[in-house]
């Protein structure tokens, strides 16, 4: 309907699509001004009871004349079609707000209040809402909150008599709805609607709170796998305490969120108008610091902590029963009468990590972006006052500090001139440069030595020649290379004698399942004893992922006898701990310390049972990135396209631009979905087994390939715009992308890491590009289909990028490969610009995964220069080198570049023994 016109307004654009109809912006010709038109759908046009619906939302909405209630202007129907014009409220949605780390508490009430007052003055109007969501809730460019579609709402029916029977706005002896008929948003359903049974307003207040518990939380209160584990979820059972996931929340907040989930609506609070006053003398106290000790904690910031902070929490709720093992080691002059104090440290609403513990446990070290420029600096916080000082101030991350033993100086990495170790007093001052490009240095126990490794934090680090350990003079002079025969080797610590160092490493490249483990080296040299470390993982079933910090070694000289590490268990990231003997043998079964539900890692330990750890929250989003994508030439800001509470990864973008396909868990199950960019519409179009999809889109958007993960892997294809789907390849390990015309299929056998080339007219195969040494990954054609762009490990620890010619069916000899990339460091992920001229790809090149661009000759496709960077992530909050590549999407548009980055976000906390 875009540029039709209905009565006098002349329509502009679609904005959505509901349950009942297409809303469009539009332009009112006769009062000049935009407004929001709500069309009813064909489909509604047939049923009595829709239409019948969409006119009760008109005059429902319309009788409330309410600052936080979107203004009606008109309902009509002209020529067949009816709609609703409204007020049109340029913005976000409070969906769009909320992430996964929830909103601040001054947030929270500054939207939640004004919401709570739209509703108490619908409810004595005698309407209830029925529908109430964060995505029904309008955040005005002004900050002014909207409440948006009364599209469910159903006018209560007094009794006769009552004052309330002058607001109806429907004859009262209309029918009702039928009990059995369920109307709604399953997720913030109460019960009573859940079972199809009568409401009235209290079911609005059940789904307020809701909402109230997302804002806090940034997790849904109730949620199951499918509609019917959500609504088994609403009738009996109770969400995790609010405290759980944001502890820093005000008590009175959490009552009331707790008394409008009660499932017995008798037991509700019963009353809109309750509520609203409760929130607004909360917003009152927090305005006025009342709130302020018991909401933002002690620790200092010159930023006020956002939602980030509130539900950071959430993952650092820790078992206290497996917490007091760890007290195994607490000194025996003072044993603890009870279990561990377990303190939040700091408060900070973005990346606060990497702490270290001074060896009296009386300080505590750590990175943080507190200070507002983005970067990450050392700070140092006392323990028990809380106060805090800003030790560095470079524009580059700083991070991973470590306390020398008497606890006068810290060693830290810097990103800072190509990355190294530094080393700062305690107190302030300059900084030395110790040692170049370092990371995780680690004082030795008598302060005279730093161990430390070099090598890159991303990619695969079990890949021949990616690290390699060194010790050096703590204030500095010539490295020392330990055990240099490891291929990979990273990550050392002491030992408490400082006789020993322990380290993650592999003895052969060519054995990694019985060579990958920690070892033991003496620091001064001979043979690494293999501790067996990783045998008693693999029994306890701890995974053993390639990302960072699992599964590391954290501390030992602290612990004597025990080592930390992080390691991953289902969904979560705990500490834990296990024995190593004096021997270099790992003796027992490895402890669990922590329980939480999230990622709790980078542990650092203190004489006495201290313990210090940091609490991470990990976000995965789908960006674009406004770009002239023939010329290279950025023309915007990012923006997320595809982003909340849950992972959003693999995107891959339709060669017009409008399309984007990715895997999303945001309904709690691996999922196939298409985002339409000009209405934001989303499709879901499959379930998947497991998080590999590979999804690709068609040049023109029609259709979508993906694979199903499994023994027997198998490529689908599905329409765009959802339908059936149809096998069309057994054994094809992922689909990389579509040939111009839509017929041709590139796709991954996993078995010969071979790419191979699917006809999707006749199902046929054949491999068009194989070599024993080398694995060839995401092959894409060239726009005019002409070429093929692929990486391949052209290494064991490097990977490049080459171009060749599309020769069909036939296999492409390696003569006719055109090296892209020099294969001196880690570049993956080719992506064609719509000319085929440059070539977007990944790479790590500058020790951070980042958007780089290579130009290439119109006709041979040889290199034409040196490779440009297009956008860089060289901060730790926000970054591509975390993310596993089996996540990364990179695909190009004429107008774009979509991608996946990283989101992080932490405090630390400290655990130590009742005194």
């Amino acid at each position: 309907m875009v540029g039709q016109t209905i009565g006098h307004y002349k329509i502009e654009a679609k904005l959505g699509e509901g349950g009942m109809g297409v809303v469009y912006r539009a332009l009112d010709t006769r009062l000049q001004r935009l407004a929001a038109i709500k069309v009813l759908t064909a489909e509604g046009m047939a049923s009595p009871e829709r239409r019948k619906r969409f006119v009760q939302e008109a005059r429902a909405a319309s009788a409330l004349n309410h600052p936080n209630i979107v203004h009606i202007y008109d309902i009509d129907q002209i020529d067949g079609t009816d709609f609703i014009a409204m007020e049109y409220v340029p913005g976000q949605t409070l969906a769009e707000k909320i992430n996964r780390k929830g909103l601040t508490l001054a947030e929270t009430l500054k939207y939640a209040t004004p919401v709570a007052d739209a509703l108490a003055k619908a409810h004595a109007a005698g309407i209830v809402h029925r529908d109430l969501k964060p995505a029904n809730i309008m955040i005005g460019e002004d900050g002014r909150v909207k409440l948006l579609d009364f599209g469910l709402a159903k006018l209560v029916e007094p009794e006769p008599g009552d004052e309330g029977m002058a607001t109806l706005t429907e004859p009262a002896e209309q029918p009702r709805t039928e009990e059995g008929s369920i109307l709604g948003t399953v997720v913030y359903m109460s019960p009573e609607q859940a079972e199809g049974k009568k409401v009235d307003a209290r079911s609005d207040i059940f789904s307020f709170g809701s909402v109230l518990y997302e804002m806090v939380t940034g997790r849904r209160a109730f949620e199951g796998g499918t509609k019917i584990a959500t609504l088994s979820a609403i009738l009996h059972q109770d969400p995790k305490p609010v405290s759980e996931s944001a502890p820093n929340v005000p008590g009175e907040l959490e009552k009331i969120i707790a008394r409008c989930l009660r499932k017995d609506p008798e037991r509700r609070i019963q009353h809109m108008d309750d509520v609203k006053l409760a929130l607004e003398e909360l917003k009152e106290d927090s305005e006025s610091g009342k709130l302020s000790a018991s909401v933002h904690g002690a620790a200092p910031s010159s930023r006020r902590p956002r939602g980030a902070l509130i539900a950071a929490g959430t993952i650092l709720v820790v078992a206290l029963a497996g917490l007091a093992w760890w007290l195994v080691n607490r000194s025996p002059t003072a044993p603890p009468a009870s279990g561990p104090v377990l303190t939040r440290l700091t408060n900070d609403a973005g990346l606060t990590t990497d702490p270290s513990l001074s060896l009296d446990a009386k300080l505590v070290a750590y990175a943080s972006d507190r200070a507002g420029q983005g970067n990450l600096d050392i700070w140092v916080q006392q323990v028990g006052s809380g106060q805090a000082i800003q030790l560095t101030h470079d524009p580059a991350d700083d991070r991973e500090p470590s306390f020398s033993p008497d606890g006068t100086k810290l060693a830290f990495r810097s990103e800072r001139a190509g990355g190294g170790i530094y080393v700062v007093s305690t107190l302030g001052g300059d900084e030395k440069l110790v040692a170049r490009q370092g990371r995780r240095p680690r004082f030795s126990p008598d302060g005279s030595q730093l161990a430390y490794w070099v090598g890159n934090v991303g990619g695969d680090p079990s890949v021949p020649g990616t690290s390699k350990i060194y010790v050096i003079a703590s204030t500095g002079g010539p490295p020392q290379q330990l055990q240099p025969e490891f291929p990979a080797a990273r990550y050392p610590v002491w030992s408490a004698d400082g006789k020993r160092v322990l380290f993650w490493g592999l003895r052969s490249s060519s054995d990694r399942a019985q060579t990958e483990d920690w070892w033991v080296t003496s620091p001064t040299g001979g043979q690494a004893v293999q501790t067996q470390a990783f045998a008693a993982f693999r029994r306890e079933r701890l995974q053993l992922p390639l990302g960072a910090y699992m599964l590391i070694p954290a501390e030992w000289a602290a612990l004597r006898d025990h080592v930390l590490f992080a390691a991953q268990v289902g969904d979560s990231t705990n500490l834990w701990q296990i024995a190593v003997t004096a021997d270099g043998q790992a003796a027992g079964a490895p402890q669990r310390l922590t329980s939480g539900s999230g990622s709790e890692m980078q542990p650092a330990g203190a004489p006495g049972g201290f313990l210090a750890f940091s609490g991470m929250q990990d976000r995965v989003d789908i960006w674009r990135l406004p770009i002239d994508a023939n010329s290279a030439r950025v023309t915007g800001e990012m923006q997320r396209i595809a982003g909340d509470a849950a992972p959003h990864i693999q995107p891959a973008v339709s060669g017009d631009g409008k399309k984007v396909v990715f895997v999303s868990t945001q309904s709690g199950a691996w999922e196939l979905r298409v985002k339409d960019l000009d209405s934001g519409r989303l499709t879901s179009l499959a379930v998947l087994p497991s998080i590999l999809g590979w999804p690709a889109i068609a040049p023109d958007g029609s259709k979508v390939a993906y694979i199903i993960d499994g023994p027997q892997r198998a490529i689908f294809t599905i329409p765009a715009t959802g339908g059936e789907p149809e096998k069309v390849c057994d054994g094809c390990a992922a689909a990389w992308s579509f040939s111009p015309d839509g017929k041709k299929i590139l796709f991954w056998s996993a078995r010969s890491r071979a790419a191979g080339l699917l006809d999707l007219a006749s199902r046929q195969t054949s491999e068009i590009l194989q070599r024993s040494d080398y694995a060839i990954y995401r092959t894409r054609f060239s726009p005019d289909g002409r070429w093929i762009a692929f990486h391949a490990r052209n290494r064991p620890d490097r990977s490049a990028l080459f171009v060749t010619p599309f020769r069909g069916t036939e296999p492409i000899p390696e003569r006719d490969w055109v090296e892209v990339t020099a294969g001196d460091s880690y570049d993956l992920n080719p992506a064609w610009s719509p000319d085929g001229n440059l070539l977007y790809f990944l790479s790590e090149r500058d020790g951070f995964r980042c958007i780089w661009v290579q130009r290439l000759e119109a006709s041979t496709k040889h290199p034409a220069g040196a490779p440009q960077a297009v956008q860089h992530f060289h901060t730790a909050a926000r970054s591509m080198i975390h993310l596993t590549t089996n996540w990364l999407g990179l695909s190009v548009a004429p107008d774009m570049l979509v991608f996946n980055v990283g989101d992080r976000a932490g405090n630390v906390w400290l655990a130590r023994p009742a005194r």
